[in-house]
């Protein structure tokens, strides 16, 4: 089987329970937060565009980046107005600047090296309009050292594709590097007479962050923490019991 066509294929399937509209809206509560007139929107790590779909819907003009050729030709699909490219999002230049960047689904996650960490930041900073914000959804180390990864298993079912998808996960944690290393173990079968569809191994290399260290990386580059809460409540404040967090931060020097 090929892992990253397989991948693809099945992520927005087991991914369906994900709530884009109310994530899409608690953008637009940043947006207005900031008194931010909001146009041009890049979303790094955009994987088969569900975020870059709803964000068109509701008038915005999106440009989205992944590293997957599978995820983007879905993307495309999805959304034939928005302009997306294959690409590392730790290192790019598309030669033209954003009211906002948006990292979400703790893609920046997947920039494990500090140095990568490094050009993410430089290159956001090239792609930010001087007043224009910056958006992250990553995991919350505090919330991964309280609450340690633990071996699970999720089971989607979709009727109308007739399939049953279980996955289950093996984390390896890293703390010296802020790392979790998952293997998961992934069965497709048909739902309706439990016949094996598709067996795959899955490896994902994740990235945690603290929000100290984070805010380091953005004054590097002078990006202003201007705001952080847990994924996707606003008004909260964050703690250990989190384990997603959003991070805001701009380039406006008034705030």
């Amino acid at each position: 089987m090929n892992f990253e066509t397989d991948y693809a294929k099945y992520y927005d399937l087991f991914n369906q329970g994900k709530d884009y509209r109310k994530e899409v809206d608690f953008l637009e509560k940043v947006f207005r937060k900031f008194d931010k007139q909001i146009k041009t929107i890049l979303d790094l790590g955009c994987g088969t565009g569900l975020h870059t779909e709803e964000l068109i819907s509701r008038g915005y003009k999106v440009t989205g980046i992944d590293l997957s050729p599978e995820m983007i030709d879905i993307a495309k699909k999805r959304s034939p107005s928005a302009e997306f490219h294959v690409g590392d999002m730790s290192n790019f230049n598309l030669d033209k600047k954003f009211d906002v960047v948006i990292c979400m689904f703790s893609a920046l996650g997947y920039v494990t090296e500090n140095k990568q960490i490094e050009y993410f930041f430089k290159s956001v900073k090239k792609h930010l309009n001087e007043n224009g914000l910056l958006v992250l959804d990553v995991w919350n180390g505090l919330g991964v050292m309280h609450e340690l990864p633990s071996s699970r298993e999720k089971t989607a079912e979709i009727s109308d594709k007739n399939i049953k998808i279980t996955r289950r996960s093996f984390p390896l944690l890293d703390v010296k590097n802020h790392i979790n290393k998952v293997r998961f173990l992934v069965k497709v079968h048909e739902l309706s007479s439990e016949k094996l569809i598709v067996e795959y191994e899955e490896n994902h290399v994740v990235r945690f962050f603290f929000p100290q260290e984070l805010k380091k990386y953005m004054n590097d580059e002078g990006i202003q923490l201007v705001h952080l809460c847990p994924s996707f409540d606003i008004s909260e404040e964050l703690t250990e019991k989190h384990w997603n967090m959003i991070l805001v931060g701009t380039l406006d020097k008034q705030l």
